[in-house]
């Protein structure tokens, strides 16, 4: 007797007969408020996804001081967090239908899910790429990071390909594999992927997998190497600070100079300062990395949980946890960008409209003033 099961029925078969046995799955309902929070929110995301994200674009456009290849990324970052808030819509649309259904054409949602599969899996491993840029520039040397193949030109393009390949790979593989269907989902009221494929499971299972595992270990792994650098490099140069020599002497009266006194008293002070300064920096460094890494895990570790876990309460958190996930793509410009002295300082000239104070201009922008 072989079994085979689907979302509502089991089917035994035998070489004669075929029994079949129905069973109620578990439903889950979302009150109206629910949704209209959902709504809501999803539509916060879309005015500071987009604000935020077209901000760094257009800082690189302007200011050709930002164009290095570190910043690939963070504007591959801004592509892809632009798109995944553009395509909140969709799913808006689909919240507020919940009674009727997907109210357009089928495969106008089925796009819409597998632009958010792509866009949102890009957007993590891009997350990963910057840990590593930021690992090698803090850690390498100056003649080092000049002889760095990952900056070149073709590393970089290579990298980007690699990512968006991967990307548009997972949203591919119900399509490739049979396993799932992207579509509108009626136990989410989303455009997705359907639930009651009876390979949905699997695909959860799978998205889980590619999603989270390989960008957390390289954004930890990473930040952990830069902040142990980091580090020891004060320590060092605290260690360096305070080996003081010996007071110089008088050679008739075998005590300090004058003039020895005041030299070791300004070269205190300065370690002092030195040494604040360093402290201070440590401590800057130690709280955005620190921040880095929190973000990360709470954005995504919340959806991955859900999908891995059955039963009736993660089915309940997972539009909570995916509004979680969509956070990441709205905060990412705050914690990459702004923390980086030039592009605030392109920010504030975009914002006050004050062209003329970003640094290293783009050559267009000195042939609209000159005209």
């Amino acid at each position: 007797m072989d079994l085979f099961e689907n979302t509502t029925s089991f089917y035994y078969y035998d070489d004669e007969n075929v029994t079949s046995t129905t069973i109620e799955p578990s439903v889950v309902t979302w009150a109206p408020w629910e949704r209209v929070i959902q709504v809501l929110v999803l539509g916060i995301f879309v005015v500071t996804g987009t604000f935020g994200n077209t901000l760094v674009i257009l800082s690189v456009i302007l200011s050709r001081r930002l164009r290095t290849g570190t910043n690939v990324f963070v504007v591959n970052l801004a592509v892809t967090d632009l798109a995944t808030v553009l395509n909140l819509p969709w799913n808006m649309l689909a919240f507020l239908s919940e009674d009727e259904g997907w109210p357009l054409a089928p495969g106008v949602c089925s796009f819409a899910s597998a632009m958010a599969i792509i866009c949102i899996v890009s957007s993590l491993y891009t997350l990963a790429l910057i840990a590593i840029t930021r690992f090698v520039v803090i850690t390498r040397s100056a003649r080092d990071y000049r002889n760095i193949c990952l900056f070149r030109t073709s590393s970089l393009i290579g990298l980007l390909v690699f990512v968006w390949s991967i990307s548009i790979f997972t949203a591919l593989i119900p399509r490739m594999f049979g396993v799932g269907q992207l579509g509108y989902d009626t136990r989410y009221s989303t455009c997705s992927w359907d639930s009651s494929h009876p390979k949905s499971a699997v695909y959860s299972f799978i998205i889980s997998a590619i999603l989270y595992p390989v960008p957390f270990v390289i954004i930890i792994y990473c930040y952990i190497r830069v902040f142990t650098h980091i580090r020891k490099h004060v320590k060092t140069m605290k260690s360096d600070l305070t080996a003081s020599g010996p007071l110089e002497h008088s050679s008739s009266t075998n005590e300090p100079t004058l003039r020895t006194i005041n030299r070791s008293r300004q070269a205190s002070t300065l370690h002092q300062s030195t040494r604040k300064r360093l402290s201070r920096t440590q401590v800057e460094v130690t709280k955005n990395l620190f921040y880095v890494v929190v973000l990360y895990v709470v954005c995504a570790t919340p959806y991955n949980v859900c999908l891995l876990l059955p039963g009736d309460g993660a089915i309940k958190a997972t539009p909570y946890a995916a509004l979680f996930l969509l956070c990441n793509s709205c905060v990412n410009p705050l914690v990459y960008a702004t923390k980086h002295p030039f592009f605030k300082t392109v920010f504030k000239s975009i914002l006050t409209c004050k062209c003329s104070k970003i640094p290293d201009k783009a050559h267009f922008l000195r042939s609209i003033r000159r005209w």
